[in-house]
């Protein structure tokens, strides 16, 4: 099947439900639900060929791949980090590279100080109020924190009265990425944090919200408000 292009932040979820297939966030190979599929002598569903399937990515060699403006890393870095992968030793490394082993040492050093400056920066931008705007801070799991999430009170209100019935039913869902920003927030709502849902359960939330709650699943999961098992079977609202 012909491979869709996809977002920088996709393979974080692994793989999308669409309609009646699942599709590979890595590669954007899509198998479909009800087709069975020969593979090694056996037979599998197309949740069982997805996952088989998925075997063959690697997420830190999907990262790699990715352009330096997505990922951060230093040209040094991209050529360490497939080392230390692999469990290579630092003097296997620094003979490798043609450096010393201490400057292998202050490079891990180095990855586990972005490490944590990384996790400080996304507890702030969590918690992050911008004074005189009524900025809303981004979700827990916002995958990427750009301008879609500069919104204030006040276009949250007029997108939810735009949008959303007094019931919490959706008229529409908005084409504008911000304004699904703001409408999915408000969906997740329905949904307790940390608590555990079968995609049935997600399901009977979803469809008294909208006709197309296969759709409204499938964002959540892609913008972070839920997270869900690699097998499908659990969500959990972030």
């Amino acid at each position: 099947m012909m491979k869709q292009e996809l977002k920088h932040l996709d393979f974080l979820a692994e793989y999308f439900e669409e309609g009646n297939v699942f599709r590979c966030a890595y590669c954007g190979e899509s198998f479909e639900k009800e087709r069975i599929y020969p593979y090694e002598e056996k037979l599998y569903s197309g949740k069982g060929m997805l996952e088989k399937h998925l075997l063959i990515h690697d997420m830190v060699e999907e990262i790699l791949k990715l352009p330096r403006s997505a990922t951060g890393l230093t040209e040094v870095q991209e050529t360490l980090i497939p080392m230390l992968h692999q469990g290579m030793k630092d003097q296997e490394i620094a003979d490798a590279l043609q450096i010393s082993p201490s400057t292998v040492r202050n490079h891990r050093f180095r990855l586990r100080e972005k490490e944590k400056q990384a996790r400080i920066f996304i507890k702030l931008m969590e918690n992050l109020e911008i004074r005189g705007e009524e900025h809303i801070a981004p979700h827990k799991g916002a995958t990427m924190l750009d301008d879609r999430y500069q919104i204030t009170k006040a276009e949250e209100a007029k997108v939810i009265t735009t949008y959303m019935t007094e019931e919490g039913a959706l008229k529409s869902f908005p084409a504008r990425e911000k304004k699904k920003i703001v409408v999915l927030r408000m969906i997740a709502r329905q949904f307790k944090e940390g608590r555990q849902y079968t995609e049935k359960e997600v399901n009977r939330v979803l469809m008294r919200i909208y006709e197309d709650y296969v759709l409204l699943r499938r964002y959540l999961i892609e913008y972070g408000f839920l997270d869900r098992t690699r097998n499908g079977s659990i969500y959990i609202r972030k």
